[in-house]
């Protein structure tokens, strides 16, 4: 099982991810009292894709975007395959539809 080293309020701590599609990392944040979306959908590489308020959403989200890129390849490749094959507004509507947290203008 592949592991994911955050940062929490404590220190460094290491955490277990699922890998629900190839390239894609699912884990739980470590327990803050004011973290309402703890789950977080993540590229391989690290990069944080959404964040959710349990497990089923963030992999209902990686189901739903699974399609959209080969996840496998380096973040900047998946980056270009959403961007030039004309898949942001669905990606950003499939997080959405999947309970990601909203981001801050």
């Amino acid at each position: 099982m592949p592991t994911v080293h955050v940062t929490a309020s404590d220190g460094p701590v290491t955490v277990e991810a699922t890998e629900p599609v190839p390239g894609l990392r699912v884990y739980e944040l470590p327990a803050e009292p004011s973290l309402e979306y703890r789950w977080v959908l993540a590229h391989h590489e690290g990069r944080a894709l959404g964040l959710f308020t349990s497990n089923d959403d963030a992999n209902g989200a990686a189901a739903a975007v699974a399609s959209m890129a080969d996840w496998t390849r380096s973040v900047m490749t998946v980056a270009n395959e959403i961007s030039l094959g004309g898949h942001v507004e669905r990606f950003g509507f499939a997080l959405i539809a999947h309970g990601c947290a909203p981001t801050s203008k």
